[in-house]
């Protein structure tokens, strides 16, 4: 469902690429990265907060 909202937005914002064209131009992969980056982020957030609490809270001589 999401990819294809993903697809419709790249879709809608993929046109001409000429001088003439005004207004914001997106490209799908720019459009999956927009989501996937923070999606990510947020996916692997809790294991590095893990981490870095075991490592403050390990004996590091």
């Amino acid at each position: 469902m999401i990819l294809v909202a993903i697809v419709n937005a790249g879709g809608a914002f993929a046109g001409t690429h000429g001088a003439d064209a005004g207004g914001v131009q997106i490209e799908l992969w720019q459009a999956i990265n927009l989501v996937g980056a923070p999606l990510l982020a947020v996916l692997f957030a809790r294991p590095v907060i893990d981490d870095i609490v075991a490592w403050l809270g390990s004996d590091r001589r």
